[in-house]
């Protein structure tokens, strides 16, 4: 006689979940994710610049204003409707071929980050399980002037780098990096920590953060100038978030309210 028992489902063990953990790549294999994940964020940017460049009141203005001119002289002189139609046609191709060339530059620069273009600076990934989520750059302003005097001093960290992979941003695992960056520029002596002037990528962590902190230093532009309203309210959140996390986990020499503290 068979007793109906009910069993209840094995729960897996805790051990066999997914664990998140931030270091500093030394593995072959970890930096070439790391640098790819860089590459990839690099290359994201150009959509970003893309729709930017496509809907910016300048772009539009220039195009009504092509194909208003384009339109009377084809009525007035041609009077063929499907000729104006092919023409109109024509120059939204050439708008948007234009614009793919504008933003070409981003392109250009994701092919150049590489193990040469890391160098001797760190790399420091999140891993959730076996795949890298995000990965920050950390290299060195050397202070030229105290070595002259004979002071062992580090300088200033750099971050050149800083992105997280789209689907975990917002989550807290780029401010996890930055927390690490941190630190490791304090056991490293440094005198504070910024984004490097051409920091590659960390607008799109910027978005991911809603704090996203680039440094006082301006990420890399591909776009003219008055294009760029959009990176530099991204940049002064994400320099924001890197001033937090410098001010609350840094061990510094200096503070942000050193008057010192933006020189290199």
């Amino acid at each position: 006689m068979s007793s109906n028992v009910l069993v209840a489902p094995a729960k897996a063990p805790a051990d066999e979940l997914p664990q998140l953990s931030t270091y500093t790549a030394e593995s072959e294999q970890d930096r070439v994710e790391g640098l790819r994940l860089v590459a990839d964020s690099v290359a994201q940017q150009r959509q970003v610049a893309s729709k930017v460049l496509m809907f910016h009141p300048i772009s539009l203005a220039a195009y009504v204003v092509t194909v208003a001119i384009a339109a009377q002289y084809m009525i007035r002189w041609y009077e063929d409707r499907l000729m104006l139609g092919t023409t109109l046609g024509g120059i939204t191709m050439t708008f948007l071929i234009f614009i793919r060339w504008m933003t070409g530059g981003y392109i250009g620069m994701a092919e150049d980050i590489d193990m040469e273009w890391l160098g001797d600076d760190r790399l420091i990934v999140v891993k959730w399980g076996e795949d890298v989520i995000g990965s920050l750059v950390l290299g060195w302003a050397d202070n030229d002037a105290a070595k002259k005097r004979g002071r062992r001093r580090r300088g200033k960290a750099v971050v050149r780098a800083w992105t997280v992979k789209l689907k975990y941003r917002g989550k807290g695992v780029g401010e996890g990096l930055l927390e690490e960056a941190v630190k490791v520029a304090g056991e490293r002596g440094a005198d504070g920590i910024l984004f490097d002037a051409d920091h590659a990528s960390k607008s799109s962590v910027a978005q991911s953060l809603h704090l996203h902190a680039n440094s006082t230093s301006d990420s890399k532009r591909v776009l003219p100038s008055i294009f760029n309203g959009f990176l530099n309210k991204q940049d002064a959140k994400a320099e924001k978030a890197l001033q937090k996390v410098a001010d609350a986990k840094g061990n510094f020499r200096q503070r942000q309210s050193s008057p010192t503290w933006g020189s290199r």
